[in-house]
């Protein structure tokens, strides 16, 4: 194992259980870390949401864990982040899966199981600067990729996140040299962003459009169009002073106001074909306008595939409960019923949909 050198290191521990958080303190000290904070609540910690970010953030998610994921979901996705790129290890008692899951889904890097010896915190240490994943960026995460594999029709790009903990356990920090990292990777975030929330409007309408065009609106397309909204406003509030916006903020303010409009007419009957039309061109129009020199067809592409998907997935998901909900077949019964499909169940069709 290579000899780290963490002189450099600055690094915070946020738990609300005093002893553990000291625990933790001298393992870290021991290994050589030049700084270690201690903090007793997230609350007492957003200050580092806005000041210099350490390189290394110890988090506790069995207190008021929705504060502790609402932290690392800030720290991942608000603009005014100075290091969004910061390794983050949450820390429990109780490791669940429906945790793990939480810590995945907010863009954490790691999870540790209490209570913790030095020899694994430090090797997940290692781990983080040997072998940690690019970022992906995404209309509503920024983090780690966790996929396995792309989602049909997603073209989302791979980041090469800067890494402080690593720079500087290897000796490769500079302050002036860490900056421009940062700044790029940042603009690569901030104009990421900007596109996958224009892509994800696109989808948001493309997939309600069925559910508008009914009698009576159905319930999840008016959901969705409820979603528009608050993509547009984090698109919003990301065009800064690195160009002329305005064609894209006119467009953006366009699609919200019109949104609002179909989403309030069809909380009360059908939806004009004139608003369904001009909504659906709209949200193209905005990404055209957010990304000017890709090809628009390519995206509508993008946004049908990831449309088709997504309603392959639902009707999977529905056919997984109606199945789980059918009674249990009697044993004498087996035979007959693996013979004859039931009405309706083509053995075709069911073939046809992915593993998984």
């Amino acid at each position: 194992m290579p000899d780290y050198d963490f002189s450099q290191v600055d690094a915070a521990i946020i738990d609300s259980q005093l002893n553990t958080a000291r625990v933790f303190r001298d393992v870290l000290i021991r290994l050589g870390f030049r700084r270690v904070e201690l903090f007793d609540s997230v609350k007492a910690a957003a200050g580092l949401l806005t000041a210099a970010m350490p390189d290394l953030v110890l988090l506790d998610a069995d207190g008021e864990d929705s504060e502790a994921f609402r932290f690392i979901r800030s720290l991942r996705n608000e603009p005014a982040v100075p290091n969004p790129f910061a390794c983050v290890i949450v820390t429990t008692w109780a490791p669940t899966p429906a945790l793990l899951t939480r810590v995945t889904n907010v863009g954490g890097d790691d999870l540790l199981m209490k209570p913790v010896s030095p020899k694994q915190v430090r090797d997940r240490i290692v781990s983080l600067i040997e072998a940690r994943k690019g970022f992906v960026v995404t209309a509503d995460y920024t983090g780690p990729d966790r996929r396995k594999s792309p989602r049909e029709g997603a073209q989302v790009p791979v980041l090469d996140a800067p890494n402080t903990l690593r720079l500087k356990a290897t000796g490769q920090w500079t302050q002036s040299g860490a900056r421009m990292l940062l700044n790029e990777a940042v603009a690569t975030v901030t104009t990421q962003k900007r596109l996958r929330a224009s892509i994800q409007v696109a989808f948001l309408v493309e997939f309600a459009l069925a559910g508008l065009a009914r009698p009576v609106p159905d319930r999840m397309a008016i959901d969705h169009v409820g979603r528009i909204g608050g993509f547009l406003d984090d698109l919003l509030r990301r065009l800064g002073e690195d160009g002329d916006h305005a064609p894209v903020e006119a467009v953006a303010r366009a699609v919200k106001s019109l949104a609002d409009k179909v989403r309030a007419a069809a909380e009360t009957g059908p939806v004009p074909v004139d608003d369904r039309e001009q909504l659906q061109a709209l949200s193209r129009a905005l990404m055209q306008a957010v990304d000017p020199d890709r090809p628009l067809e390519s995206m509508t592409r993008e946004v049908s595939a990831a449309v088709t998907g997504y309603r392959s997935r639902l009707e999977q998901i529905a056919q997984a409960k109606a199945a789980a909900a059918l009674p249990a077949v009697p044993a004498e019964d087996a035979s007959l019923s693996s013979a004859v499909p039931p009405p309706g169940a083509g053995g075709q069709a069911a073939s046809a949909l992915p593993a998984g």
